[in-house]
């Protein structure tokens, strides 16, 4: 499956065909065939608004699990806690998505304290509440232990991640051919992990994100300065930077 977000909007259109209701990590036994749409925000806040106003256009909820320890952006500026609220408006959840590497975790309880500790913080950041969690990069211990977790949704428990068809485009790779397993509908219970920096209106390789991304973090850097920095101009002008 191409990265593309008209394709993405074709395996949508897919889904809706073979009678898989869009839900949650809370409603979904509401429904026999149920699909949940889950995407990991690892590095843009803007592709993840992108990702969010394409799947409101086309009546699709999913949920957002949005990094707090992360150098690529953060939840209490203005500028993210604006995308975040318009996620939210949009009518999509918004969950933790944890990094257990940021902490020395050896045991079920360390890793829930720290897990309940980061959802209140970002709480306070979204004005809402925190529901699930899903692990970045998870470690082979998380994998292979069936985590359950108090007050908090963990989508790699069990039933999320065995129990439901898990299907993910992890680095920009798709494992199973995602849309082969929608158009034979052989499962009522499917869960799919997208990450919205990947697609766009046109084909790049993974290098090529990658690259442009990178490029692109100075233009981003200099408007950061500029907003802190008066008359920025006249010691460094943005022209110079390419």
């Amino acid at each position: 499956m191409d990265f593309l977000y008209k394709i993405y909007i074709d395996l949508l259109d897919l889904l809706k065909e073979k009678g898989y209701h869009f839900c949650g990590y809370k409603n979904h036994e509401n429904f026999k065939r149920c699909v949940i749409l889950r995407h990991d925000v690892d590095f843009s806040l803007e592709k993840a608004l992108q990702f969010a106003k394409i799947e409101n256009e086309n009546n699709v909820k999913s949920t957002y699990f949005v990094l707090l320890s992360t150098n690529f952006y953060n939840v209490f500026s203005k500028e993210s806690g604006d995308i975040l609220k318009e996620i939210q408006n949009l009518g999509h959840d918004i969950g933790l998505h944890f990094d257990e590497k940021k902490y020395e975790i050896t045991n079920i309880d360390t890793l829930q304290y720290y897990i309940l500790k980061e959802s209140k913080v970002l709480e306070e950041a979204i004005e809402n509440k925190i529901e699930s969690v899903s692990m970045h990069r998870p470690s082979k211990w998380i994998l292979d232990n069936d985590i359950k977790l108090d007050g908090i949704i963990n989508s790699y428990s069990n039933y999320f991640f065995k129990e439901f068809k898990y299907l993910s485009d992890s680095r920009m790779f798709w494992r199973e051919k995602v849309l082969e397993i929608v158009e034979k509908a052989n499962y009522d219970k499917l869960h799919i992990l997208t990450h919205p920096f990947w697609y766009d209106n046109h084909k790049e390789t993974t290098k090529e994100k990658l690259f442009d991304f990178v490029l692109n973090a100075k233009a981003e850097r200099f408007n950061n300065i500029k907003n802190n920095f008066r008359e920025i101009e006249t010691v460094l002008k943005e022209e110079e930077l390419v």
